[in-house]
Parts: C-alpha cells; structure tokens; sequence
C-alpha cells in the first residue's frame, strides 16, 4: 500500500538559557481545569475505544490558546515537586469522545513550562482518540520505517490510532513560550500511515543523565503530555 509518511519538523529548538537553574512559574501556562480529566494508564493496562462524540470543524491555523488545559494530577504531599512526573514506563489509553466510524482530526500543537515540568499540548477535533505512549531509541515512521531524527537525547513517541493530522503538509506550531522549555527540545510529526498518526518529542533531562518521567490526561478535545524537567533516575 503507499503510505502517506511526512516528516514535518518545528522551530521547537530551545534557546540555551532555557536549562538554566532558575524557576519556571513566570512562564507557565495560564489553565483553566476541564470537566473530569482521564489519566492516562501505565505499561500493562490497555485502553479500550472512545465513546462516541459529535464532529467539528477543524481550524485552519493551530490554535495557541491554553484555555481548558487540564491541571495535572498531584502525586501525594506538597509543593511543585508533588506532582512532578517520575513513571517513565509506556503509558496507553482509549482517548474520549472519538467516533469510531471518523477519524480525530490533530489540528494544533502547544508547548508551555510549568514548576517542575514541560507541557505538550495535542489539540484534536472529532474527539480525543486512543493513543500509546513511550520511550524509544529511535522514532520511525509507519510504514517506510525510515528514522526521523528530533533534537533531544531522549525520544517520546505518540501513536494516534485512527487520527490524521489536518494539514500533513504544514508545520506545527507549538506557540510562543516553546523558546522557554527546559525539557522539550523539539516537536515532530513523524508520519500519517492507513489512519494512524505518529508523533514524536524530543527531552533533554535538565539535571540527572536518564529519561524524564512524563504521564498523560486526556481532556475535552485534548491529549496533554507533561514531561518532568530532572532525570527520573540515573541513565543504565
């Protein structure tokens, strides 16, 4: 079958102050909670399909707003180091809202720093579909199998099942405050392939040789990924 394999990549790559020592609250998101996030479920927990929805139409331009942005989940005590991600492992879910006789459509990608974490924002209408989330050594696209290089030493990849992006042929962009990201360095849509769409991000750790722990929600039109600034444990 021919795949439709596109590698568009984005001006997502940080400026070096960015890993500076310094606190991130002045650069964080404004958000605003949405009803009822899902949590995205750790390796060995599958996710079924989501529950059917209504269907939009799609901007045009990704949209840069953060309004509707899910809070994340606290993780037990106090402070910003309560709720920094520290679960490295593959994380899946069965999305929300999706119907399954269309495909979601991936309309925009944000970027914004939070206390102790950067938040990649996937922005979707015809709801939210089932995803898988891990670390790899390498992102491929489906299909071709061909190797799309990110910035980063670490890759995540995101595989969207039955998603398309709505402009294949344009770059994403993640908005103004992806200058700033101690964590993220770049942002890629790897490939769209028979109804699924792959996407990747590219992490430095700030401090700690190791990957990042990262978890994932699910709100109303959106997939959030936040992805810790520090190491979750020592590389090897």
């Amino acid at each position: 079958m021919t795949a439709t394999a596109l590698a568009l990549g984005t001006a997502l790559l940080v400026a070096a102050c960015g890993r500076g020592g310094g606190g991130e609250s002045g650069t964080a998101e404004s958000v605003s909670p949405p009803p009822e996030p899902t949590a995205s479920r750790s390796a060995g927990e599958t996710g079924g399909p989501g529950a059917p929805g209504a269907s939009g139409a799609a901007s045009a331009t990704p949209s840069t707003s953060s309004a509707g942005v899910p809070d994340a989940p606290a993780a037990g005590g106090d402070g910003p180091a309560a709720d920094t991600p520290r679960d490295t492992s593959r994380k899946t879910g069965g999305g929300r809202g999706a119907d399954a006789t269309e495909l979601a459509v991936l309309t925009g990608v944000r970027v914004g720093v939070h206390g102790s974490y950067d938040r990649v924002v996937l922005d979707f209408e015809r709801g939210v579909p089932a995803y898988t989330a891990e670390y790899v050594d390498a992102l491929h696209q489906d299909g071709s199998g061909e190797e799309v290089p990110v910035a980063g030493e670490h890759q995540i990849m995101i595989i969207l099942s039955r998603a398309q992006p709505e402009h294949p042929e344009r770059k994403f962009d993640p908005g103004p405050r992806a200058a700033a990201t101690p964590t993220v360095r770049e942002v890629e849509l790897v490939s769209y392939f028979e109804g699924d769409t792959r996407f990747g991000i590219g992490v430095d750790a700030r401090r700690g040789g190791g990957r990042p722990g990262f978890r994932v929600t699910v709100a109303e039109g959106r997939l959030v990924v936040d992805i810790a600034h520090e190491a979750a444990a020592p590389a090897g």
